[in-house]
């Protein structure tokens, strides 16, 4: 009886501890998230505040060197990675409300368990 207590704390305890340390990992992950959206809405606020007329050569990064690219081009590319970010936090806030419930179902069935064990050891 008292091993299997053993073996069902040991199992409760590691599910705690790797959805603890998931949470962590995507806190981490949508900070960075959270960097790049405001780096790439910083930027095509900048690129759109540029006139129109007349047209003004606008350049892209690529590795060490950077690359003539049309206004609407670096717009368009802009925008998709934008949305892409948006996504990705998204997926990123639900995964930390599924490892938070996770966390918490461990912490009560550690807790009932605890309860249950100091409760044998009264009888």
């Amino acid at each position: 009886m008292e091993e299997s207590l053993n073996k069902a704390l040991f199992q409760l305890q590691s599910q705690y501890q790797e959805a603890s340390r998931q949470i962590q990992i995507v806190r981490t992950q949508a900070q960075a998230r959270e960097r790049d959206r405001k780096m790439t809405t910083l930027t095509l606020r900048e690129i759109e505040a540029l006139p129109r007329d007349p047209p003004v050569t606008c350049y892209r990064g690529v590795g060490r060197m950077f690359v003539q690219e049309s206004r609407n081009n670096i717009e368009n590319t802009l925008k998709g990675k934008a949305k892409d970010v948006d996504d990705e936090l998204n997926v990123l806030e639900k995964k930390h409300k599924y490892l938070e419930s996770e966390m918490n179902t461990s912490q009560s069935s550690l807790r009932d368990l605890l309860q249950e064990v100091q409760r044998q050891q009264q009888s």
